[in-house]
């Protein structure tokens, strides 16, 4: 019988059963894509990442929503590399791993803790792109229910990414109240040039974002936790080579925490580092694989 092993690890947490949850299947060879898009729709993870391993540390990833796939994901890299580690260098104290994407190729370095792990991907360069208008600011804030005076001073929303493009919102009130109410979010900011909206409250630290439905939000999100930190330091918020931690989940009951560090090179950012904790919570056998072979 054709069996398939996976993990169930929460990312970007300070103890087990908080965090954003993730199903990491470790042995994904011979899997279609469609298959792995029903496994995450089974699984009903925010997402789920598929795993072929190349040689050595060097493995072959690909990483689904319950919807769709995705180039790139933050928690999905850091949760499988934990759990890498802890299945087969369970003795070594750290462990350097490369993650091939559809689009890039990441380094991660993960470190044995006391009963976790801490994971750390280097998220490369962060892409600034188009800064909204006035008339399209007017749109989108009023598609995600706030109004201009709830942006920070001197600040507009601002495409930023570095591996997943966001749109990101630079607020000083009322993080909490913000709610996707259109219906054709994504064809708008599609055609901007983002695949989602991250709402970044500046005093608090919080970041926030969700499906572009705005029917499922996000736990803890390592691919915007990239791009808002690199934000905060080329605005002047924050410092580049400080470690800056970032909030998200508190309301939704998984606090989580994401740490983002930037470095500087001749003036201008350069790499964008991401880290979080990796609790595994448990382990099991998909019993009915040959189904989706």
């Amino acid at each position: 019988m054709k069996t398939l092993p996976y993990y169930h690890v929460d990312v970007f947490s300070d103890r087990p059963f908080s965090g954003n949850g993730l199903t990491v299947f470790t042995e994904s060879e011979g899997l279609s894509k469609e298959a792995m898009l029903r496994l995450t729709q089974e699984m009903r993870q925010f997402e789920s990442i598929f795993l072929q391993r190349i040689e050595g540390t060097k493995v072959r990833a690909y990483i689904f929503t319950v919807g769709e796939e995705l180039d790139f994901a933050g928690h999905p890299v850091l949760g499988a590399a934990a759990t890498l580690h802890d299945l087969y260098y369970p003795e070594k104290q750290k462990a350097e791993w490369e993650f091939v994407l559809n689009k890039k190729t990441v380094q991660v370095t993960t470190e044995k803790g006391e009963g976790s792990f801490k994971a750390t991907m280097n998220q490369g360069r962060a892409e600034f792109g188009k800064e909204l208008g006035e008339t399209e600011t007017d749109w989108l804030m009023d598609a995600i229910s706030l109004n201009k005076d709830d942006l920070y001073e001197g600040c507009r929303p601002v495409i930023v990414s570095t591996g997943l493009p966001y749109l990101i919102v630079p607020l000083r009130r009322n993080g909490l109240q913000a709610k996707i109410r259109v219906n054709d979010l994504e064809e708008k900011i599609r055609q901007l040039g983002a695949m989602f909206v991250g709402i970044l409250d500046i005093p608090t630290l919080t970041i926030r974002t969700w499906d572009n439905l705005g029917s499922v939000e996000d736990i803890a999100t390592g691919s915007l936790a990239g791009p808002s930190g690199a934000y905060l330091v080329k605005k002047g918020f924050q410092s580049s080579g400080t470690q800056i931690q970032l909030n998200q989940g508190v309301h939704l009951g998984r606090p989580s925490q994401l740490f983002v560090k930037t470095g500087m090179s001749s003036g201008e950012l350069s790499d964008v580092y991401v880290s979080g904790h990796v609790y595994k919570i448990s382990q099991s056998i998909l019993l009915a694989a040959k189904y989706l072979f």
